[in-house]
Formats: C-alpha cells, sequence, structure tokens
C-alpha cells in the first residue's frame, strides 16, 4: 500500500475511537522502514510499502500482544482464517439447528458456548 491507503485502512478499521493523520503515519512509516520491518518501492511515481521478512517474523513474534489489543478493543488487526472459517460453520450450523430445534435450545448451547469462551480468555488472563 502507499501511504494514502495505509491511512484510509487504518481510519476505516479503528473508526470512531482513532483518527490517523498524516503526521502520525508517515513518521511510523519512515521508522519501520528504518528498522527493516517495511520495505519502500517505487510505484509509478508513488512510493508503496510491503511488510519485510523480518517484519513478518517481529509480527509473529508479537501475536499475543497482537490478540491482546484486539480483545481490548475488539478491532481485528491479523486474519484469523481458521477462526472466520469455524464461525462461519457455526453460524450455518445455528440457522439449520434453529429450524428443527427451536430458539430455545439453540440459545441454550450458544450461552454455554460463550461462556466455555469467556472462561478461555479468564484463564488466558491469569497467566
Amino acid at each position: 500500500m502507499h501511504g494514502y491507503q495505509l491511512l484510509r485502512e487504518l481510519a476505516q478499521r479503528f473508526a470512531p475511537a482513532w483518527t490517523p493523520s498524516p503526521g502520525s503515519i508517515y513518521p511510523a512509516i519512515d521508522a519501520l522502514t528504518a528498522e527493516g520491518l517495511l520495505r519502500a518501492a517505487d510505484d509509478g511515481g508513488r512510493t508503496v510499502f510491503a511488510v519485510t521478512a523480518e517484519g513478518s517474523a517481529a509480527l509473529e513474534r508479537r501475536t499475543d500482544l497482537i490478540a491482546e489489543i484486539e480483545a481490548r478493543t475488539g478491532i481485528r488487526l491479523r486474519p484469523h482464517d481458521a477462526v472466520d472459517a469455524a464461525v462461519e460453520r457455526l453460524l450455518v450450523a445455528v440457522r439449520e439447528s434453529e429450524r428443527h430445534s427451536g430458539a430455545t435450545e439453540v440459545v441454550a448451547v450458544l450461552e454455554r458456548t460463550a461462556a466455555d469462551l469467556n472462561a478461555l480468555t479468564s484463564e488466558r488472563g491469569t497467566r
């Protein structure tokens, strides 16, 4: 992405809680490039940035921190393909079960599932 695309992407992800500005984005891009985490390239007169192998490795080392930020803000910072696929399967199963079993039973299962997931969050927070 070029800087303006990145600015727009961040604005979409973090609005209305935070509105990025060129004064906050470009110094961060410069710092990440200087650290070797981003690579700059010319794309027809525009500078575009891509994550380097070192940048990807740095993200992998920070998965716990990223997960914590996502949990705290409710904003997805990284794709979670396996989780997204499981949620899609769950939605299909919920709709199908509701037709055959009724809302009361489905709600009970969903409430138990939510409690299980909340327990995972609580366990992780106590470590």
